[in-house]
């Protein structure tokens, strides 16, 4: 592989486009034109604009300077040159571009930022075909929706209600309401397994007359405890929490309140909730040793529990009375708030911007509290009947399941919608896969789970439909750059141009290329002549990553060869 020097990538920034310069000059192949523009510019004559049309135009310390260029025999010379005064339009002259243009081929990309903040740009690299530019927390990413089935040959999921994600091992469990069982879908979204949440019933206890009613799930995610990776089941119409092993198999079962309708890990104090809306509880359970510890009082008809980890605070949605319960994390009930709208259903804490977002079902709202002062904001209009929320930590959003209209509200840290969804139907359950950046939500009626799954492009940065069908081109039949020229939007300039090398191995080396001295003069194109790349190859392997500013729009000139088979691999033995 061809290296290239830090010294020589300084150099052909600026002295290196002198030499280029001289050499047109002694081959008399720089147009009359250009050598008076240069002789008026030395002379201090004024120089008309149109002698630089389509020259990039560069500041050229008055030294004298070595440039370090390669030999045919010692392997480098130095030439030392003369500094050529303020200004030098020594490329993009007509003849060197007259050459390119009857030498080589040529295609043009244009790429656009549309989003306010710079982004990285990865082109070329065919074979992992990585995004253009990757999606970054705040972007409405695209959305692909498909089905997933909870019944199968292994058995029948019917009426699928809570649904959580297993950090231990990526997988996805469902409860099915109405055939006591727990779907186990694994990282593919294929179904696996299911748990019948009524086997092996311990201490010779009976069935409960109408089932085990499971509708909730939660999981330990402590990752320094032996427990991490335990799935817990709230079993409604059984009083009883029941524990899943990481082998998939049920260990435990434990009495609770009446009719636990939710249920909630509290990953700072390592302890498990229960929503009760018999009794207007919550059960507290240790998870080392899985007992009760306590059962405490909340508000009326509590269906739901959120919690703060950074704090070990639990709140409790009391629906009966549409108020929250607060409780601190040594379960003491600290606060109650009203006011907070009706028809409260569930809540969620966005970490970033610290409050606690609680959906109000029957005004169509979800109410932002700042748990700082314990404060209520206004209400942020949603779809119609939203029910359940969860907030993604890859995009920083919230998504609010909205089932009366079967959408989904998209809300950003600054509490503004920014999108809504309608990709099928849309229920209670609702869960977030951050691994695969994934969003599950259940469709109890339909007897499915809709998996919603994102493009790794971001949809903020475009580029022309020319590039597709060209890097499949150069993937099967490899181009040999002769030269790249860059123009650009606005004044943001590149820093820093990378070319990366994938391996046999399937490792990554990278090549810099620094453009700190390139300077655009005020009059004429932010404009970039690559020299640096000439003798790089596009062929899947190789890839140039780079940055675009915010609304920036990037075009690149690339002059190529095309060799036969022989002749490439020839210049790939050179290398």
């Amino acid at each position: 592989m061809r290296t290239i020097t830090t010294e020589m990538v300084w150099i052909t920034t600026g002295v290196g486009l002198a030499v280029l310069w001289a050499w047109y000059a002694q081959e008399g192949q720089l147009p009359d034109t250009e050598t008076r523009a240069l002789e008026k510019e030395d002379s201090g004559e004024p120089a008309r604009e149109d002698n630089y049309t389509r020259s990039l135009t560069t500041r050229i310390s008055p030294y004298r300077t070595k440039l370090r260029t390669p030999h045919s025999k010692t392997g480098t010379q130095s030439i030392e040159l003369p500094g050529l005064g303020r200004t030098a339009a020594m490329l993009g002259s007509a003849a060197f571009y007259k050459k390119l243009q009857q030498e080589y081929e040529v295609t043009q990309l244009t790429i656009t930022n549309h989003s306010d903040i710079e982004r990285e740009v990865r082109l070329w690299a065919g074979n992992k075909k990585p995004p253009l530019s990757p999606a970054l927390p705040g972007d409405i990413a695209d959305h692909v929706f498909q089905t997933i089935q909870v019944s199968s040959s292994l058995g029948t999921g019917v009426y699928p209600q809570g649904i959580v994600v297993n950090p231990f091992n990526g997988f996805t469990y469902i409860a099915n309401q109405l055939s006591n069982t727990i779907s186990v879908l694994d990282k593919k979204g294929t179904l696996i397994r299911f748990i019948d949440v009524a086997a092996h019933n311990h201490s010779g206890s009976s069935h409960p007359a109408y089932g085990w009613g499971p509708v909730a799930l939660a999981v330990n995610s402590q990752t320094d405890s032996p427990n991490f990776g335990k799935v817990y089941v709230a079993n409604c119409i059984a009083d009883t929490v029941a524990v899943i092993s990481t082998e998939l198999s049920i260990t435990h079962r434990i009495p609770v309140g009446l009719r636990p309708v939710a249920i909630q890990f509290n990953s700072f104090t390592g302890k498990l909730y229960t929503a009760n809306i018999a009794e207007n509880t919550a059960t507290v359970i240790d998870t080392a040793t899985e007992n009760v510890i306590t059962t405490v009082a909340v508000g009326k008809s509590p269906r739901s529990i959120a919690v703060q980890p950074e704090t070990g605070a639990m709140f409790v949605i009391n629906s009966g009375d549409d108020t929250l319960t607060i409780l601190n994390a040594e379960d003491q009930p600290i606060q109650t708030l009203g006011n907070l709208g009706e028809g409260l259903t569930t809540a969620v804490y966005h970490p970033l911007t610290q409050k606690l977002y609680v959906v109000a079902g029957d005004g169509n709202a979800v109410v932002p509290i700042a748990l700082e002062t314990m404060s209520v904001q206004a209400p942020i209009a949603v779809g119609n009947r939203p029910y359940a929320i969860v907030y993604h930590p890859n995009s920083q959003l919230l998504y609010v399941g909205n089932r009366g209209d079967n959408t989904f509200t998209i809300i950003d840290q600054n509490d503004n919608v920014v999108n809504t969804l309608a990709l099928g139907v849309v229920n209670i359950g609702l869960a977030v896969d951050p691994a695969s950046d994934r969003l599950f939500s259940t469709n109890p009626n339909g007897g499915s789970i809709g998996l919603i799954s994102y493009s790794a492009e971001s949809s903020a940065v475009t580029i022309n439909e020319e590039y597709e069908a060209k890097r499949d081109d150069f993937k099967f039949k490899p181009a040999l750059v002769e030269h790249v020229k860059f123009v650009l939007s606005g004044t943001a300039r590149f820093r820093v141009l990378k070319l990366e090398k994938e391996s046999v191995t399937g490792t990554t080396t990278v090549q810099p290329i620094s453009f700190s001295g390139y300077h655009s003069p005020q009059n004429f194109g932010n404009v970039a002549e690559v020299f640096e790349m000439k003798g790089t190859i596009i062929d899947g392997k190789h890839g140039w990553v780079f940055k675009i500013g915010g609304r920036q729009t990037i075009t690149l000139l690339t002059y190529y060869t095309q060799p036969q088979t022989d002749l490439f691999n020839q210049i790939l033995e050179n290398q």
